[in-house]
């Protein structure tokens, strides 16, 4: 979890008119507030600490390795990229975790305060020497380089070593502009506004902010999905379970002064202009009056603001997206209309693919909502009409939802038993189970997932694979294995009650019926497609202090195919297809070429060997995009630009999904009628609980718990 109320953020949102653009008032460091606690925050501080640390799954000893996570987790937040405090400085911090410690255990936020305060003046210290340096000749004939990530790197040693490093900061963000086609007096002039803006921001800090802040450090260090919401998080929150706001439907977070996308909800707004994905950042927000505002090192909350809405308005989003391992960084604007958010309008919709000559029916299933199940069952009969050979269930990007959908749903393609296991924070372990003996669809069955594929849908595509009823392909799911609670802070006894926020914890685990956990591992496709994403930046492995995977007793059920049998060959036929496919070529190449950049670590600021650097891939980008056009029978385009707004290649994926969902009910219809006792269709059952200190299977892979009787 990299921002402090990330779950808060898909809210649909609210906004008010706005008016012309004021002109910014520019504070002096004698301006900068001194902020610290209120009474209501040491209320809360102890009834959050509470909470994390009596109730949550995780048994936490508030020690001085946990303490320093949380000042590393503190630190993250006030200073994200590592730019504002030397290496000496942050001993001298850690060298104080008894005052962390106190803050923690006493409620004594004075230090957390002392700390935030001292951060805004560097943080006012740093922008006011990038207005300077913007101000004055930006030399772009240099070679000096910039660290694609700094989250991890070393703290510098001096104060000279960090305004080398800002100086180099400036000129990327200004060879950028210029690779972005603004002329250098333009650049230098949205430049300057921004960090203008930045530090108009930085003075209106609130005491909230601090408080909030420092609980999410002290959250955070627990695991990456526990979090303090301050009360006008609080608030968004419970507009977002409700879904009766409206907005453009983006999840955001914060990183370092950018406001990042973490994730799209389904059917939104933005999921549906098909040109947002996560990681991208929102660098500036135009109102349907024209009214334009930079909002980088803008608070999160204000940013919010900005682009809720009501129903039927526009607003447009300056999008900011790295290149080819961060080599050059593409601006563009994405006009959204505000809409009403129900994750139900989204709902499990069924098609028909064609084969060889064979239909293949597809079910895309964006969210686990209320009634999923009716809705999946639904879509199979309309499927079942068209005599289908075999089925497709897409998850891709699927983020989850609710637990008993997730139970349902997969009840559907079983006669009964459990789906998942999930235990609580004092080892009880409770089994969701199928009731239902009847099944919807009893053919032949492929699961699609991906990176994004998170939580229910892990559950359920769990489920499938271990039962032996699905085979899974594409790529290693998220990893969440985790279950939440939240709660608010506030009594019916307390008076104040709006200023107390809430809380979500974890309180449970989910395990398979086989005994291991999606924590962390995920699922594992039996066929692997090409990655679209970096693993090591998005999924539950990427995520600090994250909760570890383990196993449980496995739990008595009834398997259906012997999946494992029939992988060789599926893959043999996938990878003949696919050996000299463009678009899968494509894929890997692009995300080769993204891991080799950065790898590198660094990319110059020198603007001629960035314009090279941006003509080869632009270049090559164009090529790619042109061979696919070709291979639709449509004509070249001059720039990749020239494309419509709404064209949309050819989904390989899915393509290559239905593919081998033909080849899965070809094997299965020979093995079916050439010898039908052969081990592929063995029944299976679960053997008995291994003995105490021996290995169990899954200890090598979660996936192969089936033993035939």
């Amino acid at each position: 979890m990299r921002d402090l109320c990330k779950t808060l953020l898909a809210v649909p949102l609210l906004c008010l008119a706005l008016s012309a653009e004021a002109k910014l008032e520019i504070p002096s460091l004698s301006d900068l507030p001194v902020l610290t606690d209120e009474t209501v925050h040491r209320r809360a501080c102890t009834r959050t600490a509470n909470y994390f640390l009596r109730a949550h799954y995780k048994a936490v000893e508030v020690n001085d390795e946990f303490v320093d996570n949380v000042i590393d987790r503190y630190l993250y937040f006030i200073d994200f990229n590592r730019s504002l405090y030397t290496a000496d400085e942050v001993k001298t911090i850690h060298a104080n975790r008894d005052k962390i410690k106190r803050a923690i255990d006493y409620c004594d936020l004075s230090y957390p305060y002392e700390l935030y305060n001292e951060g805004l003046k560097k943080r006012f210290e740093k922008y006011t020497f990038f207005v300077k340096a913007v101000e004055g000749n930006l030399d772009v004939t240099t070679h000096e380089k910039v660290e694609y990530d700094r989250r991890k790197a070393p703290y510098l040693q001096t104060k000279e070593e960090l305004q080398k490093m800002w100086l180099a900061e400036i000129k990327n963000e200004y060879v950028n502009q210029i690779l972005n086609d603004k002329s250098p007096k333009e650049a230098k002039k949205r430049l300057k506004r921004r960090y203008e803006a930045a530090l108009s921001k930085i003075a209106q800090t609130k005491s909230e902010d601090v408080f909030s802040t420092f609980e999410n450090a002290f959250a955070t260090a627990i695991d990456p999905h526990t979090s303090y919401l301050s009360p006008e998080d609080s608030e968004n929150f419970n507009d977002d379970i409700n879904l009766s706001l409206e907005g453009i439907g983006a999840v955001l977070t914060s990183e370092d002064e950018f406001t990042v996308i973490n994730s799209l909800l389904p059917g939104s707004p933005a999921e549906l202009t098909k040109k947002l994905k996560p990681k991208d950042k929102i660098v500036g927000v135009t109102q349907e009056d024209g009214s334009y505002e930079d909002i980088i090192g803008w608070r999160l909350n204000d940013v919010v603001k900005k682009i809720k809405g009501p129903k039927g308005s526009k607003v447009t989003l300056d999008i900011e997206r790295d290149g080819s391992g961060g080599a050059s960084s593409r601006t563009f604007q994405v006009t959204i209309v505000r809409d009403k958010i129900r994750l139900q309008d989204r709902e499990a919709k069924g098609e028909v693919k064609e084969v060889e000559g064979n239909k293949i029916g597809v079910i895309t299933i964006k969210s686990f909502y209320t009634d999923l199940n009716q809705d999946i069952r639904r879509e199979i009969d309309k499927l079942k009409k068209d005599n289908i050979k075999a089925l497709v269930i897409d998850l891709r990007s699927n983020g989850g939802g609710l637990l008993p959908e997730a139970t349902l749903s997969s009840g559907l393609f079983i006669e009964e038993g459990p789906i998942v296991q999930v235990r609580d924070a004092v080892g009880n372990v409770l089994s969701q189970k199928d009731t239902d003996s009847s099944v919807a669809y009893d053919g032949p069955l492929v699961v699609l997932i991906n990176r994004l594929s998170a939580s229910s849908s892990e559950i359920m595509a769990a489920a499938l694979r271990d039962y032996g009823r699905a085979l899974i392909i594409g790529d290693t799911s998220f990893g969440k294995g985790t279950v939440q609670q939240n709660r608010p802070l506030a009594r019916v006894y307390d008076l104040d009650a709006d200023k107390l926020g809430s809380i979500h914890y974890t309180i449970a685990k989910f395990y398979r019926i086989t005994g291991g956990s999606t924590q962390l591992k995920g699922v594992r496709p039996d066929i692997t497609f090409p990655a679209l994403v970096d693993d090591s930046e998005i999924g539950e492995r990427s995520e600090p202090y994250a909760l570890e995977w383990d196993k449980i007793n496995p739990t008595e059920y009834n398997g259906i195919l012997n999946i494992d049998a029939y992988v060789p060959e599926l893959t043999l036929r996938h990878e003949k297809r696919i050996k000299d496919n463009l678009a899968f070529n494509i894929i890997k190449e692009d995300m080769q070429r993204y891991l080799e950049r950065k790898a590198q670590g660094s990319i110059t600021v020198n603007l001629k060997e960035r314009q090279a650097l941006k003509k080869e891939d632009d270049a090559r980008a164009l090529k790619n995009v042109n061979a696919r056009l070709k291979l639709m029978g449509k004509d070249p385009v001059k720039k990749v630009s020239d494309l419509p707004d709404d064209f949309e290649f050819p989904d390989t994926l899915l393509d290559e999904a239905v593919n081998i969902a033909n080849d899965f009910a070809d094997l299965i219809a020979k093995h079916k009628y050439e010898a039908e006792d052969t081990p592929l269709f063995t029944r299976y059952s679960l053997t008995n609980t291994v003995p105490k200190g021996e290995k169990n299977k899954e200890d090598v892979d979660p996936q192969t718990q089936l033993v035939s009787q």
